[in-house]
């Protein structure tokens, strides 16, 4: 059994980009999840039946465009088109600056002007598919041997933010009804966005992390010693 090296782990900073990453995904998503709703009812005045058919549309798109995020970036990878780390951080970008820059045009969006709200709401949700083949994938690319001690820590750290994310947007949102204070939130989550992707940009890294090997080589050593005794 290979030995976990916490030490390795906790002082790595494509780790802790990472973990950023997975942090900034959640803030964003579970703010649009837990507050979507509202926002169609309140805003952009949809009847309740319309309004769940309507708040699905987003999530079945982020189903769908899974495929084609994966596809294109095995293909681009078959092709030698890019490295891995650019696959992972170009799918990581489309993912995260997209609904971004999407969260700036549906603060602007009209009251009453439903079709546009739902489009770009769609895109804000759907383009999150962008994760699965961005940095979700680096905890296997950095450390196979430990991806999944890394998920665990990254993903716990990242559930706490997902409890975080909602209540602060309720503590922005007094007036569910007042579209400035929906702007509000949808600023917040897209500067999350933009940094936590900038910071994974600049600090995170596809390449194998030389911790992964370390303790398998010694183990390797400690048994042929023990072989030759």
């Amino acid at each position: 059994k290979l030995k976990t090296p916490w030490k390795s782990i906790w002082t790595s900073m494509p780790f802790y980009a990472l973990m950023v990453a997975h942090c900034g995904q959640n803030w964003g998503f579970w703010t649009l999840m837990t507050e979507m709703p509202s926002y169609m009812k309140q805003i952009l005045e949809v009847d309740i039946k319309a309004n769940g058919a309507m708040s699905a549309l987003p999530y079945l798109a982020m189903y769908v465009l899974g495929f084609p995020f994966g596809f294109m970036s095995d293909y681009a990878l078959k092709k030698k088109w890019v490295s891995t780390s650019g696959a992972r951080k170009i799918s990581n970008t489309i993912g995260y600056w997209g609904p971004a820059f999407a969260l700036i045009g549906l603060s602007y969006v009209p009251g009453g002007n439903v079709t546009l709200a739902v489009v770009l709401l769609t895109a804000v949700v759907g383009l999150n598919a962008g994760q699965y083949t961005g940095y979700l994938l680096v905890h296997i690319d950095m450390a196979p041997n430990f991806a999944g001690t890394m998920m665990g820590i990254t993903n716990t750290f990242a559930n706490i933010i997902s409890i975080i994310s909602p209540l602060v947007a309720g503590l922005i949102l007094q007036d569910e009804t007042d579209p400035s204070q929906w702007r509000l939130v949808f600023y917040v989550s897209s500067a999350v966005y933009f940094a936590t992707n900038l910071f994974f940009i600049i600090f995170g890294s596809c390449e194998r992390q030389a911790w992964n090997e370390l303790k398998e080589s010694e183990e390797s050593t400690e048994k042929k010693a023990e072989k030759v005794v």
